[in-house]
């Protein structure tokens, strides 16, 4: 998904003496799968290893609640308070070994450089803006982005705190891209994909920064902070593949068939045991007699988690505007009660707008995830006497 890019000044060859200011720099490899996959090439006009202090910090876990009965959920996602920064404070809700998925609702700024030495990590922000600072450059950050950050990426993301940011956070220990599906044997984005490269958004300039820098690192859910003696914003250029870049979800173009396309047709990116889907405003079947709803389903290899973002999503009820419902793998679920009859009198159109992430592992839901779980959820199937339909504000 991410096309060649280069920035600011590279020497014509790799591995080669380069001292375009008569100093030499240092040439660094940021590369995935060790030395066979994709990478970057960055130029540091200081040793990038030079540190002088280590001190420990704390564990930032997600243990699992060992549940006697897995049953469908529906997570309140909105009574999740504000606090901290969007690092430290993110609040994890479901987890497996492939991917973590939380939200962080910051009132503070990040102050420290960071850096996840375990994860890609993709942010969705669902309210805010914001620019991604990183040693790659500049990436603004507009409401409606997915921003992917690839592991080992020293950043520092800069809010708009006055846009009240909520950001949706996974993890995920997989490398995070686009469909193989969508991809000409060349890597190229062919005719069939909902995006093209044109719609990928990386750094558009590159920051220089002086002097010593605090960072905080993360590796296996453990965080230390390291001081180090020359600021990672150094860079002189770089050139490759894998950099941080911003995606809108509203640049995602929704296909429609004859009858009721199944969800594949949303998938946005592919990591390892799972994909992450985006649900747009779009029309709906156009024959006659189609359904316009979803067919019920039983995900028998896989957990599904919707994030609701906005719109009216006509299959549920009682969901709101940044709840998640989690289906568990191998259970049914589908339209509630009534939910088909009623959206037969309707246009066939919607302008649901959700994140959906179908993980192949089972997810584990934390102990903030039950403080927020709704009750009647997994009985919402059994009345009709509310009607079919939720409007999300």
């Amino acid at each position: 998904m991410r096309p060649y890019r280069t920035l600011g000044v590279i020497p014509p060859k790799r591995h080669m003496q380069f001292r375009p200011q008569g100093n030499l720099v240092y040439e660094k490899l940021f590369g995935r799968i060790g030395f066979s996959g994709p990478s970057s090439l960055l130029y540091h006009a200081h040793l990038p290893e030079s540190t002088n202090r280590i001190t420990p910090g704390n564990e930032d876990l997600s243990p699992p609640v060992w549940e006697q009965v897995h049953q469908q959920a529906h997570l309140k996602g909105m009574e999740l308070s504000m606090g901290g920064t969007v690092i430290e404070h993110r609040t994890w809700l479901l987890a497996n070994d492939d991917v973590r998925i939380g939200i962080a609702v910051p009132d503070a700024q990040q102050t420290a450089l960071y850096v996840n030495g375990s994860a890609d990590e993709v942010l969705f922000f669902h309210k805010g803006s914001g620019i991604l600072h990183s040693q790659f450059g500049r990436v603004p950050i507009r409401e409606h982005d997915y921003c992917v950050i690839p592991r080992g990426t020293i950043y520092r993301l800069e809010l708009d705190l006055a846009s009240h940011p909520r950001i949706l956070c996974l993890e995920v220990t997989g490398l995070v891209e686009s469909p193989s599906r969508y991809r000409a044997y060349n890597g190229q984005l062919t005719e069939i994909a909902p995006y093209s490269e044109r719609d990928v958004r990386g750094p558009e300039e590159l920051e220089q920064e002086e002097g010593a820098a605090e960072l905080l690192v993360k590796r296996s859910q453990r965080f230390s902070t390291y001081e180090l003696d020359n600021h990672p914003f150094d860079i002189i250029g770089w050139d490759g593949t894998v950099y941080p870049y911003c995606f809108n979800i509203h640049d995602f173009e929704p296909r429609a068939g004859r009858f009721h396309v199944p969800p594949p047709i949303h998938q946005t990116f592919e990591a390892p045991n799972l994909v992450i889907c985006s649900f747009v405003p779009r029309k709906l079947d156009w024959d006659p007699e189609a359904l316009f709803l979803p067919y019920h389903h039983s995900n028998l290899d896989s957990d599904e988690v919707l994030y609701y973002v906005d719109g009216n999503y006509q299959a549920r009820r009682g969901i709101h505007q940044g709840s998640f419902t989690h289906h568990v793998g191998g259970l049914p679920h589908g339209p509630q009660p009534g939910a088909v009859e009623a959206s037969l009198s309707r246009e066939p159109v919607t302008d649901e707008l959700a994140v959906m992430i179908d993980t192949f592992r089972p997810l584990w839901r934390t102990q903030a995830a039950l403080d927020i779980a709704d009750p009647t959820y997994p009985f919402s199937w059994h009345s009709a006497d509310q009607g079919g339909s939720t409007s999300i504000p």
